[in-house]
C-alpha cells in the first residue's frame, strides 16, 4: 500500500518511537491521527508537525488506551476526520515490571481491542476498503527475557494475536492484511525505565547489541505498510542485521491449511 493520500490511525504517538512513524508517513503524504495519555506533549507534538506538514492532515487525541471508552472515542475520531482508516498502527506500550496488570492492559489489551476495532471498520466483507493493521510488538516477543517477563509475556501475545487472525480462513474476504514490528531497542525513553528486573542484564545487553535510532525503525514500518505481500509477517528490526522477515504462513496441502513458520533472512 502507498501511504499517499492515505488515512492513518496510531497510538501512542506523542513522542518516541510513535512520533518517528506519524513524521514518516506525513513526509509519504499521509494524513494522520494519533492519540497519547500525555496531553501536553500530545499537543506539542501536533502543533510542530502541523506548522511542518500542514493543519489538516495531522491531529491529536488524547486517550488512554488501556481504557475502552477512550479508545473507542480516539479511533471514531479518526474515522469522523478522515472518513475512513485505512491503516491502523497499535503502537502504544510501557515497561514497569512493578505493575503487570498496566502493563499487559495496555501492551496486550489495547492491542487486542484497537485491531478489532480497525477490522470491524476496515473489512471489505462488511462495506469497508480493506487495509493494514501493524501490530508494535518487540525481540523481546521472540525470545525470553528474565529483565522483564511481563514486558516479554505482553509482546509474545501481540505476536501470537497478530499472526493467528492473519491466518483466517476469512482473511481474503476482509482484505485486511496483519503484520507484527519487532524492533529491538532503540533510542525513546524506555531505555531509561528502571523498574525492572536484574538492570545489569539490560546494561550488558545494549553493549553488545548497540541501541537503534527511531528513523531506522520508522522505515522498517514503511516496509511493511507498502509490501502488498507480507500478511502474517513478522519483521524483526537490528542495528546489526537491519530489517528482517521471519513469516508466518499458511500453505494449502490437500485442502488443509497448515501454519509453516519460514525465516526468510
Amino acid at each position: 500500500m502507498d501511504p499517499q493520500g492515505k488515512s492513518v490511525f496510531l497510538t501512542g504517538g506523542a513522542q518516541g518511537l510513535g512520533r518517528g512513524i506519524v513524521e514518516k508517513l506525513l513526509s509519504l503524504g499521509a494524513k494522520v491521527l494519533f492519540c497519547d495519555v500525555d496531553v501536553e506533549r500530545g499537543k506539542a507534538t501536533e502543533s510542530e508537525l502541523q506548522t511542518q506538514y500542514g493543519a489538516d492532515v495531522v491531529f491529536f487525541h488524547p486517550a488512554d488506551v488501556s481504557d475502552d471508552e477512550q479508545h473507542k472515542a480516539a479511533f471514531g475520531m479518526a474515522v469522523s476526520k478522515f472518513e475512513t482508516v485505512d491503516i491502523c498502527v497499535n503502537n502504544a506500550g510501557i515497561l514497569n515490571e512493578s505493575n503487570w496488570e498496566k502493563v499487559m492492559a495496555i501492551n496486550a489489551g489495547a492491542v487486542i481491542r484497537g485491531s478489532l476495532l480497525a477490522l470491524e471498520h476496515m473489512r471489505r466483507d462488511r462495506g469497508g476498503r480493506g487495509g493494514v493493521i501493524i501490530n508494535v510488538a518487540s525481540i523481546a516477543g521472540l525470545n525470553v527475557n528474565p529483565a522483564c517477563p511481563t514486558y516479554c509475556a505482553s509482546k509474545h501475545a501481540v505476536i501470537g494475536f497478530t499472526t493467528s487472525w492473519a491466518m483466517s480462513p476469512g482473511q481474503k474476504d476482509h482484505a485486511v492484511r496483519w503484520c507484527c514490528l519487532c524492533p529491538d531497542a532503540m533510542e525513546t525513553s524506555m531505555l531509561k525505565v528502571t523498574d525492572i528486573h536484574y538492570p545489569e542484564m539490560l546494561e550488558e545487553y545494549l553493549k553488545d547489541n548497540g541501541v537503534m535510532s527511531v528513523s531506522q525503525v520508522a522505515d522498517a514500518v514503511m516496509k511493511l505498510i507498502q509490501d502488498p505481500d507480507n500478511n502474517g509477517a513478522i519483521l524483526e528490526v537490528t542495528l546489526k542485521k537491519g530489517a528482517r522477515y521471519r513469516r508466518r504462513q499458511v500453505v494449502d496441502r490437500d485442502g488443509v491449511n497448515d501454519l509453516v513458520i519460514m525465516d526468510t533472512y
